[in-house]
């Protein structure tokens, strides 16, 4: 195995019928003795696996249903089916996981999302292939998308990792087991790690490889890319970059199998960006193929332009030549912001906006049109938007057209909640780009007006809703549009779903509020209210929304027996009861409606003191709840001043050591590097010149390489601590080691030196 371009899948999957393993003998224990197994991750240091965005909670409704009811206590086991594969958790779609404690206001414990936590990992096992050494099957079929396993491995930094990568060569190691997880940070499953290390590559794989974000770490995770069958070998495509390694041969044996995995064959073959870029993209393989193509037949192809500055494996000329489409439906908008959320190229980033920026610029062509628009305009708030355009406000902080741009589309964004904007901290970023370009204050300052016109949505606490409720709400979903809402009601959106909100009560409901009706009576048999009760209970209020409003009343005996209207619309507005045709003489019937009316202002007065007694809990719940916001707000705004102090600390103790070393008329460089410095100096210049066989070089080239030779291998030597002095003499193993790092590292000088004149000589 070789190092990996983790976010790389190849494009367009060729038609075989998949090779079984069944009758290869389990050879997983025997596997697990040749690395030390880990459950998770290890890191050399705590910053590496951060990932940049804060953690953002999804808006499911929890999914309790009952699973088994134990013991005479009547212990009862619970199943959480929230989040599930086909649900529209914002956080599934956007590639983050729901926590424990963090998510518990919305979707609650132990949710469908959790599968890296719980390592649901699929049944696989390791049998040994005939060229490939181990690999990895599976043990029963496997669907599309399936969650397969996570890549686990020691996290090691840039510096690290090419340490490493000499010291597996020194010792003849025949795989490597490394994978990008982020610009500058790998993932070494050579020594410790899991299962996954031993999943082949293949020319044509049934299996990719996704970054998610877990409980603010980034990890990798395997799934499968089409329906895997059992006794079938897993496998990805590695796309790697070598490191100036030779290529290997590749065994996958598949029909476009290209022979060699690294070198100049897999570059030249490799896709021109990673899937998830070109799924956000809309870009298809056979787009791909044609440009390579049409570059090869012109002779301008250039394999180094499939590097860009962070690593990852993309062709910078090829996505430049791109024209972006504005996104037709939920699934585009899906694929666009779950990469957003976690970019950090410009290129990209830039690319993706456009698409965003085209569906809010489409020409409207008709009613429908416009519709679609608002929908997508929505679904982007719903996929945590609001934190995802303040990354972008950060990553083109340089670029005074895009922030323009950004704040434009912001504000056009269909009219939400406030929450959103206030838990991402949006608003904030805007402030402050109000001050640091005083051509855009204007359009920073029109947003946040606009934002401070939303209202603030306060969550109300969930009910322990039933299984059957549940199962009937997604039988039977409402449809908003056929529903007639009271005079002041209207439809907001809160996080890309509808509520019901009315100004003038500042109330905000998740269910359609009630339609009073002019005819309304209630039965003999009818419980909402009894005289003997001091108010209505919360069966009663159920009750009484569920029942008919439009019956209508066809005589007078029910006021003989008992039953009483229930509203006040009854006697301005029923035409059914009539003071004339009533056969009660007048003195009786005065007292009847006396009577009638003092029920009604009676229930009228107990229904307002509950929706007081409603509202008072309501401010309750919400100050309790800014109490704890601002408990985690002030631990994580202490947590970041410590960092900060510390930082500032470090930062004065190097500058005053800097200080005192200049002032004693030491060097910059320490005496033990300065001794093995003179150590090196004295014949890596003989073995530099010998290396120059054909005098291509320059005396000063020679001069500068020799220099660059001898402080990279004393920062190494000093590097192993005080007590690792330099010996007298160079003894022949020594020396053997030097004059092979200074040929790598001439070979790979001069042919850089090669390549640079070779162009500037085909220039015009």
């Amino acid at each position: 195995m070789s190092d990996i371009d983790s976010q790389s899948t190849t494009p367009g999957v060729m038609v075989s019928s998949p090779k079984l393993f069944l009758d290869e003998p389990d050879r997983t224990q025997e596997a697990l003795r040749t690395f030390r197994p880990l459950d998770t991750c290890i890191y050399s240091a705590d910053y590496l696996g951060d990932s940049s965005n804060e953690f953002m909670e999804c808006d499911c409704p929890e999914q309790r249903i009952l699973l088994k009811e134990e013991g005479d206590e009547g212990n009862k086991t619970y199943i959480n089916h929230a989040c599930g594969e086909n649900s529209d958790c914002i956080n599934r779609l956007t590639l983050i996981e729901c926590v424990d404690g963090l998510c518990e206001s919305t979707c609650g414990k132990k949710c469908e999302n959790q599968r890296f936590q719980r390592r649901q990992y699929a049944d696989i096992n390791v049998f040994l292939t005939k060229q490939k050494g181990y690999g990895v099957r599976a043990q029963t079929d496997l669907e599309a998308n399936t969650f397969i396993y996570e890549y686990i491995g020691e996290v090691i930094d840039e510096e690290e990792f090419r340490e490493r990568m000499i010291q597996y060569d020194e010792r003849r190691f025949k795989h490597f087991y490394f994978m990008m997880l982020q610009n500058g940070q790998f993932i070494d499953a050579t020594m410790k790690g899991c299962l996954a290390r031993f999943c082949n590559h293949s020319c044509n794989p049934n299996a990719y490889v996704n970054k998610w974000v877990v409980n603010g770490k980034l990890k990798m995770g395997i799934f499968a890319k089409r329906n895997i069958l059992k006794g079938e070998e897993i496998t990805f495509d590695y796309n790697v970059d070598r490191y100036g390694a030779t290529a290997q041969k590749c065994y996958c044996g598949e029909p476009n199998c290209i022979g060699f995995m690294g070198g100049k064959t897999q570059t030249e073959s490799a896709s021109l960006l990673p899937q998830i870029y070109a799924d956000a993209m809309g870009v298809t393989a056979s787009e791909e193929k044609k440009w390579i193509k049409a570059r090869k037949a012109e002779g301008t192809l250039q394999n180094d332009s499939n590097k860009n500055v962070d690593g990852e494996n993309i062709n910078i000329e090829f996505v430049e030549s791109l024209t972006m489409e504005p996104c037709d439906n939920i699934n585009d908008v899906t694929k666009v912001m779950s990469v957003l959320l976690q970019c950090k190229n410009t290129l990209i980033a830039s690319m993706l906006f456009k698409r965003l920026w085209f569906t809010y610029n489409y020409e409207d062509e008709d009613e429908d049109d416009t519709a679609l628009k608002h929908v997508l305009l929505n679904h982007v708030i719903k996929l945590h938007g609001y934190q995802c355009f303040k990354n972008l406000l950060q990553l083109f902080e340089n670029d005074n057209n895009m922030l323009q741009d950004i704040l434009e589309f912001l504000y056009n964004l269909p009219k939400t909640t406030k929450n959103g904007i206030i838990l991402s901290h949006i608003d904030d970023e805007v402030r402050l780009i109000a001050k640091q370009y005083p051509d855009l204050q204007e359009d920073c300052e029109k947003l946040l007006q606009r934002w401070d016109t939303f209202e603030t949505y306060t969550r109300i606490a969930k009910k322990d809703v039933s299984s059957t409720s549940l199962t009937n709400h997604h039988k039977n979903p409402m449809d908003q549009r056929r529903i007639k809402l009271p005079r002041g009601w209207e439809v907001i959106q809160e996080n890309g779903r509808p509520l019901y909100y009315n100004k003038e009560q500042n109330r905000k409901l998740v269910d359609p509020p009630i339609v009073p009706t002019a005819r309304v009576a209630l039965t003999s048999t009818n419980q909402n209210y009894n005289p003997n009760r001091d108010s209505f209970s919360r069966e009663d209020s159920r009750d009484y929304r569920s029942r008919n409003y439009n019956r209508h009343i066809t005589s007078n005996s029910n006021l003989h027996n008992g039953t009483y209207p229930s509203n006040n619309y009854y006697l301005e507005h029923n035409k059914g009861y009539n003071s004339r045709d009533s056969s009660y003489p007048d003195d009786e019937f005065g007292q009847k409606k006396r009577r009638i009316e003092y029920e009604e202002q009676h229930a009228l007065l107990r229904a307002k003191e509950e929706e007081n007694l409603q509202k008072q809990q309501m401010i309750k719940q919400e100050i309790e709840r800014n109490i704890l916001d601002q408990i985690i707000s002030d631990i994580g705004k202490s947590k970041e001043l410590e960092r900060e102090v510390s930082v500032k600390l470090e930062e004065e103790r190097r500058r005053k050591f800097g200080e005192s070393r200049r002032s004693s008329g030491r060097s910059s460089i320490s005496n033990l590097e300065h001794k093995w410095e003179k150590f090196f100096a004295s014949f890596v210049p003989n073995i530099v010149k010998k290396c120059d066989t054909n005098s291509i070089l320059s005396k000063d080239s020679i001069k500068e390489c020799a220099r660059d030779i001898v402080k990279t291998l004393s920062t190494k030597e000093v590097r192993k601590g005080s007590d690792n002095v330099p010996p007298e003499r160079v003894d022949k193993h020594k020396h053997d080691k030097v004059k092979e790092f200074v040929r790598q590292y001439m070979e790979k000088f001069i042919q850089k030196y090669l390549d640079k004149k070779n162009r500037r000589s085909h220039k015009p």
